[in-house]
């Protein structure tokens, strides 16, 4: 790439002052004792999960040294909040912020102060292991509720954007952000949020084995790989295996930029039709639906309870052959031919190995769904 010359500079400089201003991150260090964070925190004065946030991923021992490291008033890193715009808001004189980069730590702490959060695995203060907040001596609530803690509160009123373009550059070389997680935050949206909805359905978690006690303890959900397999399916079905070009994670993100340009209308129809077949398929084959099996000495074991490969196969087979409106006319025999299919089609080396080894190779992804969709159609 050419260095740009000064005098092509000079030319871009009032273009550069004016990007220069627009995006100017301006700060103001604040310190909260954690009595008033709490507060705030649960009355929503300060928003702990805006969309472009990952869900919580901490281990409850992860999230007990943390509460150790505040008792032995050990520094921890700031935590930045970004003060929100809301007119109506801070015209009721309660301005509403938003944790840019910390999420983790507050929750962790918010946790453990509503006592919803025992400690566990202390090294230091081993005694108080299993111990809840309300269990702790006077003295040490004391020093949690007067340890404070440092923020650096961004006010980000001039661009919207910029709250998110922090939390990319601040979470660069932290936990490494999934693949959804990443879509969460680049590809908002009206279909994104939908999918996010979809992915808490109670059948639809059943068939992918998040089971309904503590969901959010699902290594699926912490790292949103429900929303993600939402997303697969629309992405497989509207747009199609060819358009794997470039990769699956692309072709993915790709897929949700466009379903996002989606009206309010298709969004709820396309909704409807997930939870339908979802519905369906819970119904024909059970919360198994999309487990793996195996020959072996003639008969079919199974390997795992979910696999996402066999999830293409048949979720996506289904739909591409079978509308939304056949499958209440004819619910008996399409249970009969899926229950066939899957069994015949396990049978098949050819289905097998597409189902097998890289779950996202562009070639195996076409298979599988052709394969299970021709032998429904048959």
């Amino acid at each position: 790439m050419s260095t740009p010359s000064f005098g092509t500079l000079k030319y871009s400089l009032d273009s550069l002052q004016q990007k220069a201003r627009e995006r100017t991150v301006k700060t103001q260090n604040v310190e909260y004792d954690l009595e008033t964070l709490i507060k705030r925190i649960g009355n929503k004065t300060i928003k702990l999960d805006p969309d472009y946030q990952r869900r919580h991923r901490w281990s409850p021992e992860t999230s007990s040294r943390l509460i150790e490291s505040v008792i032995l008033n050990i520094p921890i890193p700031v935590i930045f909040i970004s003060q929100d715009v809301d007119v109506d808001e801070e015209a009721a004189g309660n301005p509403r912020y938003t944790v840019i980069d910390g999420q983790q730590r507050l929750t962790a702490i918010f946790d453990f102060m509503k006592n919803e959060l025992p400690l566990s695995e202390l090294e230091t203060l081993s005694e108080l292991n299993g111990a809840y907040y309300k269990d702790l001596p006077p003295f040490l609530i004391r020093r949690l509720e007067e340890r404070t803690i440092k923020c650096l509160r961004i006010d980000s009123t001039v661009d919207p954007q910029v709250k998110f373009d922090i939390f990319e550059r601040l979470n660069t070389g932290s936990i490494k952000l999934e693949s959804q997680e990443l879509r969460n935050v680049t590809a908002r949206g009206p279909f994104n949020d939908a999918l996010k909805m979809m992915a808490k359905g109670e059948n639809f978690r059943k068939l992918i084995q998040v089971t309904e006690k503590y969901p959010e303890d699902n290594t699926k959900v912490k790292k949103m790989e429900d929303v993600e397999l939402a997303l697969r399916f629309f992405a497989l079905k509207i747009e199609g295996h060819d358009k794997i070009k470039k990769g699956f994670k692309e072709f993915l993100t790709a897929s949700l930029n466009e379903f996002n340009k989606f009206s309010d209308s298709e969004i709820m129809s396309l909704t409807e039709q997930f939870e339908g077949y979802m519905n369906f398929l819970l119904e024909a084959l059970g919360p198994q639906a999309f487990s793996k099996w195996r020959v072996e000495s003639s008969s079919l074991k199974k390997m795992s309870n979910f696999n996402a490969a066999v999830y293409d196969a048949i979720a996506v087979g289904l739909a591409s052959t079978v509308s939304i409106d056949e499958l209440a006319k004819n619910r008996d025999s399409l249970t009969k031919s899926l229950k066939a299919a899957r069994e015949e089609l396990f049978r098949d080396a050819k289905f097998f190995e597409a189902v097998s080894g890289s779950v996202n190779d562009a070639a195996k992804v076409a298979t599988r769904i052709k394969m299970f969709a021709e032998r429904l159609a048959s």
